[in-house]
């Protein structure tokens, strides 16, 4: 792995310490609301460890946050850094070293998402701000880090992890394409990954094309846009040269005329347009190399049915979150963990469209199971699905966030020669920058920091 900063070791013997000697709560965290991902047992460590860790729970009882792809914990939370949950989780993950509980699971897809979610929490824990939660912080990553080390799989195992969109495409469970007479269905499209196919993937210059989403993620995910026109490929490529021939796409703001901003008046794209971001695992193996794992965990895909003349066309605000949804459908499919381990459909299933969740992106870091909450914690906000008008409200062109990778001064959009995966380039751009993440930086240290203190 790559070697950490002087700053980032600094200190690391002092939780390697704590390791040994942190006297951790007996209890074990087990409930009738422990899910059974790992083992039909809700007994089993793993299945304990994934409700004390992954879930939480309102004042009534309701737990919230089973198999979900995104964690229920925001930037202020204290929840596992304190309290009781903090021991109980520290006494879970002693549980687990103690008794080499690695060994309890050989199924490679179940590793792979223990992993998946155990690195978020790492992650979440790593910014340091200033609060009263250090050693706690310290005390939850010094496991984590371990525990992560041990779970890890083979560079060819995690290569050899199913390509669940294929399955899914394959089951015929969904549709295949829009279908206007029937725009609540979602639909998959079989040749979205296509080197070659109608799908035009958006290549990020020296960085992630979706800096929001892949930031959001600290790059554990990497994300995949793509385009397609009506008249396919070629057309979707003649399109993205109109757009970067535009000479200067730069004006001044008249808000911030220092920084310029986008003109509004660039080349538009036809009705009928989709355009898709596609959400795929990350992982690292036994020897601490970042591997991109064939899973996908997500796809949205969006199709703009009008693009009318607005007055407040390049704005992003409520002014046009209405508009928007009357001018795009929008369509998400994720992955479910029962579903996925129960080989159906490749994990993958809709959102249905009236369907809400507790929303984690794009909020600004308030825990609402910490604030003052009522008893019991109620879904009444936006559908997920409706949620991406608050990113992507601008009209047409205007509302795809990363359409800067497609202008000057970045080098046009063109094929590849000789073709190669789509997901090769994005691949590496997000290699190359969680290299540059403190917390990739601090899990390296961790691994290397004292390594004969290990007391499992």
């Amino acid at each position: 792995m790559r070697q950490s900063t002087a700053a980032v070791l600094s200190g690391l013997l002092f939780t390697a310490t704590l390791w040994k000697t942190h006297a951790a709560s007996p209890q074990s965290g087990l409930s009738g609301n422990t899910q059974s991902i790992y083992a039909p047992s809700p007994a089993h460590l793993w299945n304990r460890i994934d409700t004390a860790l992954f879930t939480r729970a309102d004042r009534s009882g309701t737990v919230f946050g089973a198999g979900a792809l995104d964690l229920l914990l925001w930037q202020r939370t204290t929840y596992l850094l304190a309290g009781p949950s903090h021991q109980r989780a520290l006494a879970l993950l002693d549980e687990f070293l103690r008794t080499h509980a690695e060994n309890q699971v050989a199924d490679p897809i179940k590793r792979a998402w223990f992993q998946h979610n155990l690195w978020a929490v790492f992650d979440w824990s790593a910014p340091f701000y200033g609060d009263d939660y250090a050693v706690g912080r310290q005390q939850l990553q010094v496991r984590l880090a371990e525990v992560l080390r041990r779970v890890a799989l083979t560079s060819e195992q995690i290569k050899s992890l199913p390509d669940n969109y294929a399955q899914a495409v394959a089951s015929g469970e969904f549709a295949t394409a829009y279908d206007p007479a029937h725009p609540d269905r979602a639909f998959l499209p079989p040749d979205l990954l296509q080197p070659r196919g109608p799908w035009v993937c958006i290549q990020g210059e020296g960085a992630p094309v979706a800096k929001k989403h892949t930031d959001f993620e600290s790059g554990r995910s990497r994300f995949l846009v793509f385009m397609r026109l009506p008249e396919g490929r070629k057309a979707t490529l003649e399109y993205l040269q109109t757009l970067w021939n535009v000479a200067d796409p730069w004006v001044l703001s008249e808000m911030q005329p220092q920084l310029g901003r986008l003109d509004t008046q660039l080349p538009q794209f036809p009705v009928g347009t989709q355009v898709a971001l596609v959400r795929q695992m990350m992982l690292f193996d036994r020897d601490g190399r970042l591997v991109p794992a064939p899973l996908t965990e997500s796809i949205q895909i969006r199709v703009y049915g009008a693009i009318p003349a607005r007055k407040h066309q390049f704005m992003n605000g409520p002014e046009n979150w209405a508009a928007a949804r009357n001018e795009q459908v929008f369509y998400e499919i994720r992955l479910r963990p029962e579903k996925l381990l129960a080989g159906q459909a490749g994990g993958l299933q809709a959102v249905a469209h009236d369907e809400r969740e507790l929303p984690v992106f794009q909020t600004q870091g308030s825990d609402p199971f910490e604030r003052s909450a009522p008893q019991h914690i109620s879904l009444n906000g936006e559908p997920i699905v409706e949620r991406c008008a608050f990113c992507h409200s601008p009209l047409g062109i205007n509302s795809v966030v990363s359409r800067t990778q497609l202008l000057k001064p970045n080098p046009p959009q063109r094929d590849p020669d000789p073709p190669y995966d789509a997901r090769w380039w994005e691949t590496q751009n997000t290699f190359d920058w969680k290299a540059t993440r403190y917390d990739w930086g601090l899990l390296n240290g961790y691994w290397h920091a004292n390594k004969a203190s290990r007391p499992f």
